[in-house]
């Protein structure tokens, strides 16, 4: 035999508690929802690193897994070979190329999909355009709240997942926007 809900759901998105059958109810106690915003609404520039400069997806696999290679191949003769005269300090070149070959690899197969990541530090963002080429920015943005200058930037813990916030030079607790990359307009070449 079911209960019916004798609670009222409406008013302020306050919540008192007091005599009342809640079961089946849902109760919202959050007051903070935070407004959207579309990217005209706040004035978002993309700001061009390296010159402006992009490179095609393509090449960057190309250079990654021709380097990746070579790397492995030179890594093989350093390290399983007698060394000539010494100790040589050519692992740790061998080494470094290889791992600067995964990423090129892994950074150009990651963009195919998602067409926008995070990239060096907290400021600098990866895009990919439609014809594949990719390019370095930073997104700037106008507070809607006071008119400020917000920069994109990538926050959260150490350990824990991170997000792309728009945060407000004035207000950078408060004035806080989520980007969502999906929203931007394409990139031109």
């Amino acid at each position: 035999m079911p209960n019916p809900n004798h609670g009222d759901q409406s008013g302020d998105h306050s919540l008192n508690v007091g005599v009342g059958d809640f079961r089946g109810a849902n109760v919202n106690i959050s007051n903070s929802e935070r407004p959207t915003f579309t990217p005209e609404q706040l004035y978002i520039e993309r700001h061009p690193a390296f010159g402006g400069r992009s490179l095609d997806s393509s090449s960057v696999s190309s250079f990654g897994y021709i380097t990746g290679a070579a790397s492995l191949i030179g890594l093989y003769f350093t390290v399983f070979q007698p060394p000539l005269g010494g100790q040589s300090s050519w692992s740790t070149f061998f080494m470094f190329s290889f791992v600067v070959a995964v990423m090129a690899v892994a950074m150009s197969a990651v963009l195919r999909r998602r067409k926008f990541d995070h990239f060096f530090g907290s400021r600098h963002y990866l895009e990919m355009s439609q014809n594949g080429r990719l390019a370095v920015n930073r997104l700037t943005a106008q507070c809607p709240w006071c008119g400020s200058l917000m920069h994109l930037r990538h926050v959260g813990p150490k350990e824990g997942p991170r997000e792309d916030l728009f945060l407000c030079e004035r207000n950078p607790r408060q004035h806080t926007i989520q980007l969502d990359p999906t929203a931007l307009p394409d990139l031109e070449d």
